[in-house]
């Protein structure tokens, strides 16, 4: 994790939005599915699709030490059960961003995740608010400061953790607009 984090939740929409979390913060919890199905870069295009790759739970620790930023963008969905012989056109469309945004049910997926810059900007579609909850209790630092996990399951209020001091933000996209203010 970075040395901030920025948070926000939006539970009409099953969505978490942050900054600050970086894709080895969520292994752990992603060790307890079979896999993950991985988008490395842009989403493509209908003349040119994106490439996507799926990965056993064995080979998620090895992305821990990958230079994710460097990629851009990426989008995951984690995989219960028999690991995926090819993505359909479902699973494709949503990794893509041109699906409905919600976790893949074909996959049994938990999360669906859209990030840019490995730890400046992450939107994480889930299943279960508990799968959120357990994400986030072992991956924020103490140093960081203390959330408050019902005020953010309520929704409403976007949070800034730092040096131990939680303060309220405003919830949005524009995580730019967050960072140039704090950093």
């Amino acid at each position: 994790m970075r040395h901030y984090l920025y948070i926000w939740h939006d539970p009409a929409e099953r969505m978490l939005v942050a900054s600050g979390i970086e894709f080895k913060d969520v292994i752990p919890p992603l060790l307890h599915a079979d896999g993950i199905v991985l988008r490395r870069g842009s989403a493509g295009t209908i003349k040119k699709p994106a490439a996507f790759q799926t990965l056993a739970r064995q080979q998620l620790p090895a992305l821990a030490h990958e230079d994710m930023s460097g990629w851009g963008s990426h989008a995951w969905a984690d995989w219960r059960g028999a690991a995926p012989a090819s993505l359909d056109a479902d699973v494709a469309a949503m990794l893509d961003h041109r699906g409905a945004l919600a976790p893949l049910p074909a996959l049994h997926s938990r999360f669906l995740a859209f990030a840019h810059d490995d730890g400046w900007y992450l939107k994480l579609l889930y299943a279960a608010w508990g799968d959120v909850a357990a994400l986030l209790a072992g991956g924020i630092p103490p140093a960081l400061g203390a959330l408050d996990m019902d005020a953010l399951q309520r929704g409403g209020d976007g949070y800034w953790l730092q040096d131990g001091v939680l303060d309220l933000e405003p919830p949005t996209h524009d995580i730019d607009s967050v960072l140039n203010r704090r950093l």
